[in-house]
This record gives C-alpha cells, sequence and structure tokens, in this order.
C-alpha cells in the first residue's frame, strides 16, 4: 500500500510541478552522502511519519456483494491512515530552491486529493471503490526542534519542508460470510391467548419485493369468557 502511495505522489509531482516539463523525484532520506551524488534540481520526498486517522474510523461492517447485489460476506470498515511526507527542494542556489518548491505547493493545491489516474496497484482498487486519496498541504505536521533532530538523525542538511498529509485507506479484518440468502417470505404472527384473536403479517417475498406486505386478522373465537364469582 505504502509503495503505491509513493508511486502515486512521485508521479504527480514528477509531471505536474511544472507543466510540459518532467521533475527528478527522490524518495531517499536527504541524507548528506544523498546530496553529494545528486544531478541537478531535485525534489526530496521523505517519508516522516505515520499514524491513524481516528476522525474516519468506522465501527459498522462493511457488507459484500455479488454481482446480484445479494450480501454474500461481511468485513470490517476500511481503516485510514495519516501518511506525512516532508518536501524539500534541492538546487544549485536559495532563489532556486525557493522556486522549486513554491511550484509544488501551487500543483499539490489544484485539487485535494491524488487524481485517479496516477494511483496503481491495490492502492487503486480501493479508490475506484469510493476512498480518494486526500491530501492537506502545509499543516504543521511537527514542531521545529522535532523536525531538527530527526534532520539531525538522518544526517540531512536543513531545509525548510513542505509537509504532504495524505489519508490512507488500508483493508482491515476478514470477510465473515452471511448466512444463505433468504427463499421464503417472512411471517410475523401476534396473537391473543385468552381471546383467540391473532394478526399474522406476511412480508415481501424475495423473488418479487415489490408485492408488499400482506396482513391476516383472525377474529375472536366464540369462547365465552369465565364469570367473574
Amino acid at each position: 500500500m505504502l509503495s503505491d502511495l509513493d508511486a502515486a505522489l512521485k508521479n504527480y509531482l514528477q509531471n505536474e510541478t511544472i507543466p510540459g516539463q518532467s521533475v527528478q523525484v527522490a524518495l531517499d532520506p536527504p541524507t548528506k552522502d544523498w546530496a553529494a551524488r545528486r544531478t541537478g534540481a531535485v525534489l526530496n520526498l521523505f517519508l516522516a511519519d505515520i499514524r491513524e486517522d481516528v476522525d474516519r474510523r468506522d465501527v459498522n461492517l462493511r457488507e459484500i456483494t455479488n454481482d446480484q447485489g445479494v450480501v454474500v460476506a461481511r468485513q470490517q470498515a476500511n481503516r485510514f491512515y495519516l501518511v506525512t511526507y516532508l518536501l524539500t527542494a534541492w538546487t544549485s542556489t536559495p532563489e532556486d530552491d525557493h522556486r522549486l518548491l513554491g511550484l509544488a505547493l501551487v500543483a499539490m493545491l489544484r485539487q485535494d486529493y491524488l487524481p485517479f489516474e496516477y494511483v496503481t496497484g491495490d492502492l487503486s482498487v480501493l479508490v475506484g471503490a469510493g476512498f480518494p486519496l486526500t491530501t492537506r498541504v502545509g499543516l504543521r505536521a511537527m514542531n521545529e526542534r522535532t523536525y531538527s533532530e530527526m534532520m539531525t538523525a538522518v544526517g540531512a542538511e536543513y531545509r525548510p519542508p513542505l509537509s504532504i498529509i495524505i489519508s490512507m485507506p488500508v483493508p482491515t479484518g476478514t470477510p465473515e460470510a452471511a448466512g444463505p440468502p433468504q427463499t421464503v417470505p417472512p411471517v410475523v404472527s401476534i396473537g391473543d391467548t385468552r381471546s383467540g384473536a391473532s394478526t399474522t403479517v406476511q412480508g415481501p417475498d424475495p423473488e418479487d419485493p415489490g408485492a408488499g406486505y400482506r396482513t391476516r386478522t383472525r377474529p375472536t373465537s366464540d369462547v365465552s369468557a369465565p364469570v367473574k364469582p
């Protein structure tokens, strides 16, 4: 799943940062060794953090249907995870760094999700099922101290980062088979054991659900009620 997301975001930035011109995008940690080896202008897309998007958690079971629309299984709803990337620009001058990073910012703000045509693999199945990869650009992903410590830990030079946070759906749970399909109409009877009166309600026929409900009422029996002393 993460590799699919990496590829989608990388391909988007490569093609949309400067329309009509391909931009080099790297997923490597921005270490000093990497910076020394790079050639030309590069956008570095560094995966910095992953955590659950608890605001989108759904406790209801998801129904799985066959081609006839019959529920054949139920499964826990997808979870969503906030995947945080730190985007930095690497050129020969600070001015060009800022220009390239600004172009990437504009590209990411053209829509609030990654377009479907850039999504491949297993992730494309979830996106096609109605779970887009929503984006949040420029939010404060971490404080300055945490970012500085992280860059020091990977041995990287400080560059101003642009945070890109994507809410990614992840399938969870195991499908559990549903019961066999209904073949006869449901019937509910309500009766009075003392008077003998009863009402029977028959639900729609599974073969003809548009037929509606049928109700049958049996009146009070002729048995006389006991006389109180």
